[in-house]
């Protein structure tokens, strides 16, 4: 199954988005994923297009959260975009039968 990326756009002087990271990373120790942050003020093209809307979070480059983000739901948001890849829900699904007998 492909690892899931999450990719946090922040800035440098940004509060939130150092909490974010911080929410993200123990989030990352149950949950497997790669997770790397990105200075939208190092690409005139993210600058442009966030400005000052981050922190935010994106799950295999898809726009999924931003602003304040909790525990909850970036747990949340990665079980929802690990249910998007069909070999996860065949996988869930071969899971709850076996459970069921």
């Amino acid at each position: 199954m492909e690892k899931l990326r999450i990719t946090i756009l922040s800035r440098r002087e940004c509060h939130l988005c150092r909490v974010v990271t911080r929410v993200a990373e123990q989030v990352q120790q149950d949950l497997s994923f790669e997770l790397r942050t990105v200075d939208v003020d190092s690409d005139k093209r993210l600058r442009t297009q966030y400005g000052d809307r981050i922190p935010v979070v994106l799950i295999n480059d898809r726009e999924t959260l931003s602003g304040k983000v909790t525990g909850g739901e970036l747990r949340a948001a990665i079980k929802k975009a690990r249910w998007r890849n069909p070999i996860s829900r065949i996988l869930s699904r071969v899971k709850l039968a076996l459970t069921r007998g």
